[in-house]
């Protein structure tokens, strides 16, 4: 079995310990799957620099879990890259990403 690629979808700050939980408890259980997180909304500031699971995120980013932000929310929240970890990437639009990981035969996960 080829292993699954999977988009997990963050749009809620509060959501972001339990999402990146999941996403360890996946990585850990399913050999050599593939992971990104696209956070939009109030997700983008679960992932800012400081937050007290900021180890986590740094560990999973280490295995290859990619963490996403959403460059529209970013600019329409008045949020520099800055206040984000150098592993977090960014893309134009968290929906079309979404969309496009899903088109591509992605599994969706939204916690």
């Amino acid at each position: 079995m080829t292993p699954p690629k999977v988009v997990v979808h963050l749009d809620e700050r509060e959501k972001t310990p339990l999402v990146l939980k999941n996403v360890k408890n996946l990585i850990d259980e399913l050999e050599g799957v593939e992971v990104e997180v696209v956070a939009h909304a109030g997700g983008v500031e679960g992932l800012r620099t400081g937050t007290s699971h900021a180890a986590l995120m740094e560990e999973l980013a280490n295995r290859g879990v990619r963490l996403i932000v959403c460059e529209n929310t970013l600019r329409s929240r008045g949020i520099p890259r800055g206040d984000f970890p150098g592993y977090i990437g960014i893309v134009p639009s968290a929906i079309v990403e979404l969309v496009v990981r899903q088109a591509e035969g992605w599994c969706y996960l939204r916690p």
